[in-house]
């Protein structure tokens, strides 16, 4: 393979196991259905804002549990959810290791907030990544163009260069259209797709 060739991990569900939004769900005491609370927690306004960077995470959890009718304070939120599962996929740590011992850099490309972050923090840091693009910190999260500009400008190099693995559909789609290297991945499917890539 080219050494020049870049290689991109999403976080969630390719490097770190999932969250079990409904362990989250039953812990919130929420006094509304689970469907209604999963909506909130993927798509309200207030939670992508705060994976840009845009409000704090404070403010965006104080506004959950409000919409959850929850008597659990913010505090206790941030309490329940790092004590939630944070392991990593052992196929996704041996796959990285192999790269960067093979000269190629690697990087974690990811929408996330900073209490995610901070949930992950020690296991990152361990593991050396040459690039760390994180939507709180770019002002823009995947699928939009500019976060792929962005780290294309930073990678300097070709986009098909760039190799990108992610669980989201959306967020393969639109890192094709603009011309990096995408390929749909799981930590549970990532061994597989890597070797036919080899």
């Amino acid at each position: 393979m080219n050494r020049k060739k870049v290689f991109l991990f999403d976080l969630g569900n390719v490097v770190a196991c999932p969250i079990d939004n409904k362990i989250l769900y039953n812990h919130l005491n929420c006094k509304i259905s689970y469907e209604e609370f999963e909506k909130y927690w993927l798509c309200n306004d207030l939670i992508i804002k705060s994976h840009m960077g845009f409000v704090s995470d404070d403010l965006s959890i104080s506004e959950l549990l409000k919409y959850c009718k929850s008597d659990v304070s913010v505090e206790q939120f941030y309490k329940i959810y790092n004590h939630l599962d944070s392991s990593f996929f052992s196929d996704t740590l041996d796959i990285i290791d192999y790269l960067k011992e093979n000269g190629y850099k690697v990087g974690l490309f990811s929408n996330l907030r900073l209490m995610d972050y901070n949930r992950y923090r020690t296991k990152i840091k361990d593991i050396h990544f040459d690039y760390l693009f994180l939507s709180y910190e770019m002002g823009c999260i995947k699928p939009e163009d500019t976060i792929f500009k962005k780290v294309i400008y930073t990678c300097a190099c070709a986009p098909h260069d760039i190799i990108f693995f992610d669980d989201n559909d959306r967020h393969v789609i639109a890192a094709r259209n603009n011309g990096i290297s995408s390929y749909k991945a799981t930590g549970d499917t990532i061994k597989k797709i890597f070797e036919s890539f080899l």
